[in-house]
């Protein structure tokens, strides 16, 4: 792997990391790209993205698509 991030996004409550994690965890297992890898848990009321890839343009690509699922699963939250 080419490059590697580690994102940590405080949240609210545990009850809402435990949320975006379910949420998430099935894009791990079929990611937008195969020259990236993620793995997403998290740690008391943080979540924590951690993406490998090939290539820089893929790691960008990773983290922007995760990062837009996570913003898109709070305002779901928040709405609910």
């Amino acid at each position: 792997m080419l490059g590697k991030s580690t994102i940590e996004i405080p949240l609210d409550s545990k009850k809402t990391a435990e949320l975006l994690l379910a949420a998430l965890s099935p894009e791990t297992k079929s990611g937008p790209s195969d020259r990236a890898t993620t793995s997403v848990s998290i740690r008391d009321s943080i979540l924590v993205i951690e993406v490998e890839a090939n290539d820089i343009t893929a790691l960008r690509a990773a983290i922007n698509s995760y990062l837009a699922w996570v913003s898109a699963c709070l305002r779901t939250v928040e709405l609910a």
